[in-house]
């Protein structure tokens, strides 16, 4: 199947070159774009980490929780963080669904119990709210397959790892979702709301052992 896909690429590429190489264009774009929220995300949430946890943990749809992230996405990050990024990432918009998917990956990568190991457990015990159909099913994934959604968070954006772990999770996504329905989203829109999802999950069971 692999082999006839990129069979057909070649063969588009050549029949209708001019479209082609748009359509690489707008691919390197997105690619540069998804680096650039990676590189200002890991900044923002090392060094506005308390910040960072308390508005993720919030209910997404009220205006305290936009508001809050608004201004964390206009936050100025050490000279040091800002130096080391490419500089072709040194300027973008923050904000939205990939912004707060930035930040709850990078958190959930922090501690040293391993991702899967924290994840397996949470999955088990309380469940965390959930704040609309989409949030739902992600949350249904995380607890549903957490071994996949870790195995999805150890790869690099915009590597065929990150395509094939994707792929992997479909059949979850499809059993998470009411009937008929199908998921339709990008790498980064899906890798985001699973992101913010394990991280409410994990703050859930973070706050049952602490009780």
């Amino acid at each position: 199947m692999i082999r006839l896909l990129l069979s057909l690429l070649v063969a588009l590429s050549l029949a209708l070159p001019a479209q082609a190489q748009q359509r690489a264009r707008m691919d390197r774009n997105v690619e540069r774009q998804r680096a650039a929220v990676e590189a200002w995300t890991t900044c923002i949430a090392d060094e506005q980490e308390e910040t960072a946890r308390r508005l993720l943990a919030m209910d997404f749809r009220t205006d305290e929780y936009r508001d809050g992230l608004t201004e964390l996405a206009k936050t100025r990050v050490s000279e040091k963080c800002f130096s080391a990024m490419p500089r072709a990432y040194r300027r973008i918009e923050l904000g939205g669904l990939p912004f707060a998917g930035g930040l709850a990956e990078r958190l959930i990568e922090q501690g040293e119990t391993p991702l899967l190991t924290r994840l397996n457990y949470a999955a088990a015990g309380t469940e965390a709210a959930t704040y609309g159909r989409s949030d739902a099913m992600a949350m249904c994934m995380v607890r549903g397959a957490p071994h996949l959604v870790a195995v999805l968070f150890d790869t690099k954006i915009n590597a065929p790892e990150e395509l094939q772990a994707i792929a992997a999770l479909m059949p979850i996504a499809d059993a998470c979702l009411p009937k008929g329905q199908g998921l339709e989203g990008s790498p980064l829109g899906l890798r985001s709301i699973l992101a913010t999802a394990a991280f409410r999950l994990l703050a859930a069971h973070d706050g049952e052992g602490a009780s």
